[in-house]
């Protein structure tokens, strides 16, 4: 799994779940609660489905490390 660089925009990292493949976001999307996406305006530009990076980086150490001890245990 290929880990998002962040975007900055006004002081703060974020992510669109529109750069993550289909599987990818719907997984991210499953685990979140509804409220932690926002919508950011930035030089006239709407950004919708936006995650703090911090966020997105809980969840792929998290997912990551339990698809790899799937992996592991998967023969």
């Amino acid at each position: 799994m290929t880990k998002l660089i962040p975007i900055f925009i006004n002081g703060g990292k974020w992510i669109q779940l529109s750069q993550l493949s289909e599987e990818q976001a719907t997984k991210l999307k499953s685990w979140l609660p509804v409220s932690c996406l926002k919508k950011i305006i930035f030089q006239g530009v709407e950004f919708s489905d936006c995650l703090d990076f911090e966020t997105y980086e809980y969840w792929f150490r998290t997912h990551q490390v339990s698809g790899q001890k799937q992996a592991l245990l998967d023969f």
